[in-house]
């Protein structure tokens, strides 16, 4: 049977797309038709109008690089108006299948790191559990992961684009910056990225992160259920810059929901000062104090408080699986293994360059009940307010 033109000549394959069934012989025809009538037209009835083969019509459909533009967007609105729609069973085998390659070849995906020294990123608990994270997915998947220090002394976007391409590299994975907001550069038509966390925010990508607005809420709604009344934050404004205030912006609504007698002013500082913390204390009189950091738990203990007997404390990014605080556990693994989800599935299906509609996946904390809150009771409350330092 001749499905389509044999000429070799420059842009055969699009004129047979433009011609649409042109060359396809009477058997064809009736093929085509009963397709029309079934209204479920398959790859080969779409090879067969276009004039080009089964495996040109599966590539274009998943815009593989190797068809040209021309060839894939006509196969592509070919596929539309004739009413073709991939089956799911078959593409979730085929996805199957392009797995089991992919571990035999084993490709590789970049955890680009941007810090001003190559191991600076390991001094951040949290980038440690993403990198795990991602090194289990991606292993899972069949890929191997490559650490790459994109600042690199001397190196350009355009070398170190290069060097990733010549690598066989076309999944990256960006780690969180050093800076609260920053960018990165690279020539992003080659490469399916997707960024961890909020601080990259130039270019903007397909990200996964915990959700910091959730976690605070959590964490307000669990220390209430505990009997806290007068729940202060005390953070660097830098730290709520890092999660695009999703810290701050929870509390704030929390805050403009209470009583009066209940509102405790946020402490945001530029530096922790024992001074400057000593006097929040004393205007405000919380009963507990949520942060992120240690360092209000340890000025606390400076100023001989008891904690969790005088006050309490919870950290809403506990900084391992085994820290004893009350707090929240933001999933650092699961989110590596989310951003490898997302850059894998764009690697599958051919999806490179910068989104035209960043996606976010947002993985919920979970609370841990730790020793340094308790239950509290009326008459606790009442001596913790008039406790003085």
């Amino acid at each position: 049977m001749n499905c389509g033109s044999n000429s070799n000549k420059k842009g055969g394959k699009q004129a047979g797309v433009q011609a649409r069934g042109a060359n396809i012989d009477k058997g064809a025809k009736r093929m085509l038709l009963d397709c029309q009538m079934k209204g479920v037209p398959t790859l080969r009835q779409l090879a067969l109008l276009a004039g080009v083969s089964r495996t040109t019509v599966s590539l274009a459909l998943r815009s593989h690089p190797s068809i040209p533009p021309e060839t894939r967007d006509a196969i592509q609105v070919l596929a539309k108006k004739e009413g073709y729609r991939r089956d799911p069973v078959v593409a979730t085998l085929m996805n199957q299948l392009r797995v089991s390659r992919v571990k035999r070849s084993e490709e590789k995906l970049a955890f680009l790191t941007s810090y001003p020294t190559r191991d600076g990123w390991k001094n951040c608990n949290n980038n440690f559990r993403f990198h795990a994270g991602v090194c289990q997915k991606a292993s899972d998947l069949g890929y191997r992961v490559e650490t790459v220090w994109a600042k690199e002394p001397g190196i350009t976007q355009a070398r170190l684009s290069k060097i990733l391409y010549t690598r066989n590299i076309r999944g990256v994975i960006l780690a969180p910056l050093l800076r609260p907001q920053g960018h990165v550069s690279l020539n992003w038509e080659y490469f399916a990225a997707v960024a961890i966390s909020q601080t990259v925010v130039k270019p903007d990508l397909n990200r996964a992160s915990h959700s910091h607005y959730q976690g605070m809420i959590l964490t307000l709604r669990q220390l209430r259920h505990l009997g806290y009344q007068r729940i202060g934050i005390a953070m660097l404004l830098n730290h709520d810059a890092r999660v695009s205030h999703g810290w701050q912006a929870a509390y704030l609504v929390y805050y403009h929901g209470l009583r009066e007698e209940h509102q405790v002013e946020p402490l945001l500082a530029s530096d922790w000062k024992v001074a400057s913390f000593k006097t929040w204390l004393d205007k405000y009189k919380p009963d507990v104090v949520v942060s992120n950091n240690v360092a209000p738990l340890d000025m606390l203990q400076e100023l001989h408080y008891k904690v969790p007997e005088d006050i309490g404390y919870a950290c809403v990014d506990l900084p391992t699986d085994t820290t004893p605080w009350s707090g929240i556990d933001q999933r650092p693994r699961d989110v590596g293994a989310a951003a490898v989800d997302l850059v894998v599935g764009q690697l599958q299906s051919n999806t490179f360059g910068l989104p035209e509609c960043p996606r976010s996946v947002l993985m919920e904390g979970q609370w841990h009940n730790g020793s340094t809150t308790r239950r509290q009771t009326r008459r606790g409350r009442t001596k913790r307010a008039g406790r003085k330092v």
